[in-house]
């Protein structure tokens, strides 16, 4: 549960580091935030957190390397399920990468995994 909850903070980050919650993330996490069990005054309080520039993604360490790999790869998704990742984004996900302990050629493919998850989210449903 606490990967889950580390997951959503940095999902939270991510959507957040452009400025701009758009329908599509605000989805994403709200889906995140079931599977952690976050009730949604928590939820809209963390929304706020962020809004306020607080660092929601500062300690991302997950339970193992896999756990954190796949969170990443989904956090990557997520902040493309829009049709763009934003220089922002990438920033906060290069960010998160690191706190991971995920590294430069493995980041570039767990980034690449996770631009193809979301855009074939996006064909499936008929958007560019």
């Amino acid at each position: 549960m606490m990967d889950d909850l580390t997951l959503l903070r940095a999902a939270i980050a991510v959507a957040m580091a452009d400025g701009e919650l758009r329908r599509s993330e605000k989805g994403v996490l709200q889906g995140l935030a079931m599977r952690a069990g976050v009730g949604q005054m928590s939820f809209d309080a963390m929304i706020e957190a962020a809004e306020r520039g607080e660092d929601l993604a500062g300690s991302s360490l997950m339970s193992s390397a896999e756990t954190a790999r796949n969170g990443l790869e989904l956090l990557v998704a997520q902040a493309r399920i829009d049709g763009e990742i934003s220089p922002e984004e990438r920033e906060v996900l290069v960010r998160i990468a690191i706190n991971m302990g995920i590294h430069d050629d493995e980041f570039q493919a767990i980034y690449t995994k996770g631009v193809e998850m979301a855009d074939a989210l996006r064909k499936g449903r008929g958007q560019r």
